[in-house]
């Protein structure tokens, strides 16, 4: 009993390490678990209240804007003047500072923009408006609000334009990593002196605080329709201002909220003033009316509260002068206000902060970039002399409506569900931890997007989906080599994932880091929907990385060492395969014919086998009847995956052929949205009313579009056409105008379009009524260059990463099968008559970036399958296919030798004659060589073709490339089956449910599909023959250098000789 005692006393120290690092293992599992779950819940609950929706999914606002250039000395108000091209990018900037949004803008003739810019960024359609129109300028004041470029000379005031004080204003940062806007100073000395007018006149002290404000206007108008505060406001005005100003003033400051709006008690539109109401109404009455559409300002219109500070004239204004003394009152009147209008003294921060007028004070603080860029771009507006005025608009209904986009994702995420059961049925505890690190990757790569101002978009569901497909791939590919390891080849659980996981690594952490190559560059150069595309694409794939290869590995070492799958097996990965299940039945009919062939064929015993000749081969097959010869090929696997291979090319050289015939043809069906089209413009007063009645948009839409109809049936005249109504911004009669948007090119037939609307509506073209304006998709035109730059720099990226990992050969062929598979996905646009549309090139990029990743995968599993060849078998193998060609190469040139051979001798014979002359002299006995020599060409033809036959039966036998790329082809058809099987149940869900951008998401499923099998089927082949001429060069230099070596050594023996 002692010594047993003694034996548990010996023993116990080893027990409470292994319960300590059970402990610390379960523990960390459970954390890991625990974490991934909470982040999931509240990642989803943030993203809950802070996503955007796209234009497709929300609807939005399509906008005509004129561009009025108001330092044009021929200016006038009514006739825009302005360049549209430069208002685009003008309004770009505004409406997107940080080039992330899904927005819209094209030009409408030379002084014209539209804009289609998404709802969900805007509470309403006012505050769209109220964006597009800010003058966007700078005013700079004491902290009494006097503006200091208007200055006293002899009792006249005199305004100083800031575009004379100031020529640009950027963005950047300061020492201390804090966002900065640095105005660029024009006139030096002018704002020398803006800056002395600060300090004090006499002695010391300190300088007043320089107020930059941005639009003083827009903030009194603001403030007059700010409902949730407007009782405040009122008090404020009403109580604190009267009081402290002179009567007319006051009368100036109250007709600035004269109103009328509908009451619903009266049933008609009344008169008052909004400060009176205010004090007199509940605020749930005041909402009301400031809600309804009738609602609106009636003495002082906005453009009669803005100062243009680039204006000599504008030195005074009777609203605003008396209120500013009192501005920085307002905006300090409570908390809630601050918080709202502090935003209109950009320098607000360095105020705060204390910093004086001198110290810096052409660089102005902000809280956070984006706020840096809107302001500089309001700036920068100001500084242009470019002005907006809205011209019509109409609001866009959801391509695909809420209830039918809840729905779609509620499907979504039913597909999700049972990807994750069909996870946990097949790998069961590997598995859970796939499922769970997938589901917290989709989720937390939602939540970081919103974070980012990133809107849910089709092209945002694409980027996502392609996020999950490669993290899925990237479980599967450890899970089917771990399956490989522990039950083809037998090893233990421990080294079986370690080998799993060592072999899988370096595949797919090269796909992730050439897709985040892509993304990276695409998200440098790229803007609004390719950045809001390549925004999601890398937040997912730097999640994916994480999860995929740091958690759940970890998680999966973890399980390993707990040996749960140990004591249970039910919990390890499961034995049975469909997709082997299915290629074994195939194998076992194969065996089956192969075995009906070799019992029909002719066996001989092993002693006349033994004895046979060497060409006794030769002569066999030669008598071997055909029958019996056609056969015996079955026995080698004719139709192997890489004898497909050859007809790949021909399918898509076939489309290709097909779409340019349609293409030249001008059947080809592509949107305004990226080549320049054609819109006319009808105004109300030619369709608005019937009979004194007014006529409905739908059915002025719905005539129209029959007329349009008849005049394409009639004309055979291939166009494409969009019809839709846009209200002016002003209320009254005649507000309404017709829009027919269509993609004709401006010199074809738009003129007679244009006779056949103005006959309809009995009219002639050149009624004032009737508008044509040339549409031209500047912006997306842009955009689609900026992704040719990027998508050409991310390859040569890519290129010199592969250079590292792979070699050159691969990186080519992965490149053109992935240029072959968005060739075929054009091709099958345009030959089914896909409406080719602007959001097609984030859908081709989509299938670019995944076909690059994808190809990545397959090449690096290539270049694993090609190291297990035995280099003896690699040497031999390109030897003797050098000889070969070598032969071949000899026997071609046969006859011209042997030509060359017999003139030299003539040569020879007769030093004095000339080329010419030995021709002319000798030419009976030039022509017998000439026969000599053809007979040699036609008998060494035959030659050729005996040689290129057998060379055919040893490179089928001997290839080992082919061989490595059937393998390749047998390995990754599995993942591709089983990705396209998902892909196609998730992408045909968002095709049911996508209204217009049918179109989109079918080029995403057909793409993705495509791409994964012209990866196996084109990238392989490729390579493999580049891989040939790669070793045959080799072969060829080191030949050479062999021969280099023999003369050398051969010199040195003569010299010793001698």
């Amino acid at each position: 009993m002692g010594k047993k005692e003694q034996v548990k006393i010996i023993k116990e120290p080893k027990d409470k390490r292994a319960i300590s690092r059970l402990i610390i293992r379960i523990g960390t599992l459970i954390v890991l678990v625990i974490a991934m779950i909470v982040g999931a819940l509240f990642s989803a609950d943030s993203f809950r209240y802070s996503f955007q929706t796209g234009i497709a999914y929300s609807g939005g606002y399509q906008v005509q804007i004129d561009v009025f250039d108001k330092r044009d000395p021929n200016y006038s108000p009514d006739t825009p003047n302005g360049d549209s091209k430069k208002g685009l990018e003008l309004l770009r900037n505004k409406l997107d500072p940080l080039s992330n949004q899904n927005l819209y803008l094209q030009t409408l003739g030379r002084n014209s923009v539209e804009v289609i810019v998404g709802k969900d960024r805007f509470k309403s359609y006012n505050d769209l408006s109220k964006i597009i129109q800010r003058l966007g300028a700078i005013y700079l004041t004491d902290n009494k609000g006097k503006d200091l470029l208007i200055s006293d000379n002899n009792v006249t005031k005199e305004r100083t334009p800031l575009s004379d004080v100031i020529s640009d204003s950027t963005t950047g940062v300061d020492q201390a990593r804090r966002p900065i806007i640095t105005l660029k100073i024009k006139n030096q000395q002018k704002w020398d002196s803006i800056i002395n007018s600060l300090k004090p006149a006499e002695g010391g002290g300190q300088a007043q605080p320089l107020y930059i404000w941005t639009d003083i206007g827009q903030m009194i108008d603001d403030l007059r329709h700010d409902i949730d505060n407007i009782q405040a406001i009122a008090t404020l005005f009403s109580v604190d201002i009267r009081s402290k100003v002179y009567s007319t003033d006051w009368t100036n400051i109250y007709h600035i909220f004269d109103v009328e709006y509908y009451d619903t008690g009266t049933a008609r539109i009344q008169h008052g003033n909004l400060l009176d109401l205010a004090l007199r109404y509940p605020i749930s009455q005041i909402r009301t009316w400031m809600e309804d559409s009738r609602f609106r300002f009636t003495t002082v219109p906005t453009n009669r509260l803005l100062i243009d500070p680039n204006d000599k004239s504008a030195t005074t204004n009777a609203y605003i002068d008396p209120l500013r003394p009192y501005l920085q009152t307002i905006i300090e009147y409570n908390s809630v206000l601050t918080e709202a209008y502090k935003k209109y003294i950009i320098n607000w921060n360095s105020i705060k902060i204390g910093t004086g007028a001198a110290e810096n004070s052409n660089q102005i603080t902000t809280s956070t970039e984006t706020e840096a860029r809107q302001i500089s771009n309001l700036v920068n507006g100001g500084l242009s002399g470019l002005e907006f005025t809205i011209r019509g608009y109409r609001e866009i209904l959801p391509v695909v409506s809420t209830n039918v986009f809840k729905i779609s994702m509620i499907i979504l995420c039913v597909l999700f569900l049972v990807i994750f059961i069909v996870l946990l049925v097949y790998y069961r505890l590997f598995g859970l931890i796939a499922v769970l690190t997938l589901f917290f990757t989709i989720i937390s790569t939602l939540y970081f997007s919103s974070l980012l101002k990133v809107e849910i978009s089709p092209e945002s569901i694409a980027a996502l989906i392609i996020a999950f497909g490669l993290s899925l791939e990237g479980n599967l590919l450890f899970f089917s080599r771990y399956k490989r390891e522990r039950y083809e080849n037998n090893i233990p659980f421990e080294p079986a994932m370690k080998i799993a996981n060592k072999q899988t690594i370096a595949v797919f952490i090269d796909a992730l880091v050439v897709l985040v190559i892509l993304g990276l560059s695409l998200f440098w150069i790229g803007t609004n929907n390719i950045k809001s595309f390549a925004t999601i694409l890398l937040v997912g794939l730097i999640i994916a990385i994480i999860m995929v290869f740091a958690v759940a590995r970890l998680m999966y070492w973890i399980v390993i060492k707990l040996h749960w799958q140990e004591k249970y097996r039910w919990l390890d990965v499961s034995r049975f395969s469909l997709w082997a299940w299915l290629f074994k039945k195939q194998s076992r009919k194969l065996a089956t014919d192969v075995k009906i062939v070799d019992s029909s064929t002719t066996e001989f015993p092993s002693d006349v086998e033994a004895n046979m000749p060497a060409n006794a081969e030769t002569e066999l097959s030669a008598s071997t009847p055909v029958e019996n010869k056609k056969r015996k090929q079955l026995k080698h696997g004719k139709w192997t995956f890489y004898n497909i291979t050859k007809w790949t090319p021909i399918v898509g050289i076939i489309l290709l052929i097909i779409a340019l015939a349609i293409g030249f043809a001008g059947k080809a069906n592509v949107a305004n949205t990226i080549k320049p089209g054609i819109n006319i413009t009808v105004n109300e007063d030619l369709w608005g009313t019937d009979v004194s009645k007014q006529v409905p948009d739908e059915v002025a839409i719905a005539k129209l579009n029959t007329q349009i109809e008849e005049y394409r049936q009639i004309t055979r005249h291939n166009f494409i056409f969009n019809i839709y109504v846009i209200k002016r911004q002003y209320t009254g009669n005649s507000n309404r105008i017709l829009v027919v948007s269509t993609n004709i090119t401006k010199g074809t037939f738009e003129r007679e379009l244009l006779s056949s609307i103005a006959s309809f509506y009995g009219a002639s073209p050149s009624d004032t009524s009737l508008a044509l304006q040339q549409t031209d998709p500047v912006m997306e035109g842009y955009i689609l260059k900026i992704a040719a730059i990027s998508l050409a720099i991310g390859l040569a990226c890519i290129f010199v990463y592969t250079l590292f990992r792979l070699d050159w050969a691969q990186f080519v062929g992965m490149v053109l099968a992935t240029i072959f598979t968005l060739i075929v996905n054009i091709a099958i646009a345009i030959i089914t008559q896909l409406l080719i549309t602007f959001e097609m090139s984030i859908a081709f990029l989509t299938i670019f970036g995944f076909g690059i990743a994808f190809g990545t995968m397959v090449m690096v599993r290539a270049k694993q399958n090609k190291k297990a060849i035995n280099i003896r078998e690699y040497e031999t193998f390109f030897a003797y296919m050098s000889e070969h060609r070598a032969q071949i190469k000899r026997l071609r040139r046969a006859h011209k030798v042997y030509y060359q051979e017999e003139l030299k001798k003539l040569a020879v014979k007769n030093p004095d004659l000339k080329l010419k002359e030995l021709k002319k002299q000798y030419r009976d006995q030039l022509h017998r060589v000439e026969l000599v020599a053809k007979d040699i060409k036609s008998k060494n033809h035959k030659i050729i073709r005996e040689i290129q036959k057998e060379f055919r039966i040893y490179n089928y036998e001997h290839n080992f490339l082919q061989k490595v790329a059937n393998i390749i082809i047998k390995q990754m058809l599995q993942h591709c089956l089983t990705l396209v099987i998902m892909f196609a149940i998730l992408l045909i869900t968002l095709v049911a449910f996508s209204g217009t951008w049918f179109g989109f998401n079918v080029v995403i499923l057909i793409g993705l599909i495509i791409g994964m099998f012209a990866t196996l089927f084109v990238a392989i082949p490729i390579w493999v023959a580049l891989e040939k001429y790669r070793a045959l060069n080799k072969i060829r230099v080191k030949n050479y250098l062999d021969s280099q070596r023999v003369e050398v050594d051969e010199q040195i023996v003569v010299g010793i000789n001698d």
